[in-house]
């Protein structure tokens, strides 16, 4: 599964929230999600239930996309397009996309997936090839109409889009399928926690600190963390060393100790995600990251900490998570006052 995200590049809007009963943030797809048209087991083609609150004012209109981009084509895989939502729904049904739209608001139309079928077909992911992500999006657009042709392309629909957007909001969702002797451990919505602050300060400002071995240390909220060695990491695989006292939590008497911090996603000012590697074999490989977004006001900062690559040994020996959500928001409120005092030095 890649990290990518497709819409980095484009226009900056403001982000908004979009939840779901049928799915939560991160997790993996219900069968009523997958494809039965692509013979996927259990696979009932339902779109999923989908509620979005806080767009921007000056909102118009919505469209709905849903886009693998991990499909093995060179472009995804466009699962499920609708056009000219009016600005006063928030909320589609489950199994809304049905052949005849029977859940869509007056005015909304689908337009043809890759498929070619006017409709939300399920998730299909090749054997073996795994964990497809399912980008689930609710564009807030400043038009009433967006002008496509109802049998316009998903792609051509999000050209249109390009400089008629004002917000986005999304939402991930995964699937898997086995390959031949493997065994597939869904995603739980509990195997990923994100939380979200307003950083007033630029992208630049925040990635520097965040790409700063010391800067770790200077916002870490569990008191773990006594110092850091190395220089600013650039790239994916560049590694710094930790110095820890476990002490600090009261948990496990593993005293002071070293671990390396190893950058497993850098995109500047935009991504950047690690692993730890310490002298316990084999490595936990739980992944922690931040990911900025410019916004109104400065920059909307996402920490997060995700352990769904967990071998199910280490699920079995460890509760999980172990930083739990509040630490995270203590972090980003603390990194909030880092970014203020060093542009203040």
């Amino acid at each position: 599964m890649s990290t990518d995200n497709p819409f980095t590049g484009l226009s900056e809007t403001a982000p908004f929230t979009v939840t779901s009963t049928s799915v939560a943030n991160g997790a993996s797809w219900a069968p009523a999600q997958l494809s039965g048209m692509f013979g996927m087991p259990g696979g009932k083609d339902l779109s999923p239930h989908l509620s979005w609150s806080g767009a921007p004012e000056g909102t118009k209109s919505y469209a709905v996309t849903i886009h693998d981009p991990d499909a093995p084509t060179g472009s995804g895989f466009w699962h499920w397009a609708v056009a000219d939502i009016p600005a006063g729904v928030t909320e589609l049904p489950e199994g809304a996309g049905d052949d005849t739209g029977s859940g869509l608001p007056e005015g909304a139309f689908q337009l043809p997936n890759d498929a070619r079928a006017a409709r939300f077909v399920g998730a299909a992911p090749p054997a073996g090839h795994g964990r497809h992500r399912y980008l689930v999006v609710v564009h807030a657009l400043d038009v009433e109409s967006i002008g496509v042709p109802a049998d316009a392309t998903p792609a051509l629909l999000g050209f249109t889009m390009f400089g008629h957007t004002l917000g986005r909001a999304t939402l991930t969702a995964t699937a898997q399928t086995p390959g031949e002797g493997e065994e597939i451990v869904p995603v739980e919505a509990g195997e990923r926690v994100e939380v979200s602050r307003l950083v007033p300060a630029p992208a630049e400002a925040v990635f520097a600190i965040l790409t700063d071995p010391r800067g770790h240390v200077d916002i870490d909220a569990s008191g773990m963390l006594l110092d850091a060695e190395g220089g600013p990491v650039e790239r994916p695989g560049d590694r710094f060393v930790v110095h820890m006292d476990r002490e600090a939590l009261g948990d496990f008497p593993l005293g002071k100790y070293d671990v390396e911090v190893v950058i497993t996603k850098l995109v500047p000012n935009e991504e950047i995600a690690w692993t730890v590697e310490g002298r316990i074999r084999p490595h936990v490989r739980h992944v922690y990251g931040y990911r900025l977004e410019p916004a109104e006001g400065g920059t909307l900062v996402t920490s997060y900490y995700d352990w769904s690559e967990l071998a199910e040994e280490w699920k079995r020996r460890l509760t999980f998570p172990v930083v739990p959500e509040s630490a995270l928001k203590a972090t980003l409120g603390i990194l909030e006052r880092t970014v203020r005092r060093r542009a203040a030095a």
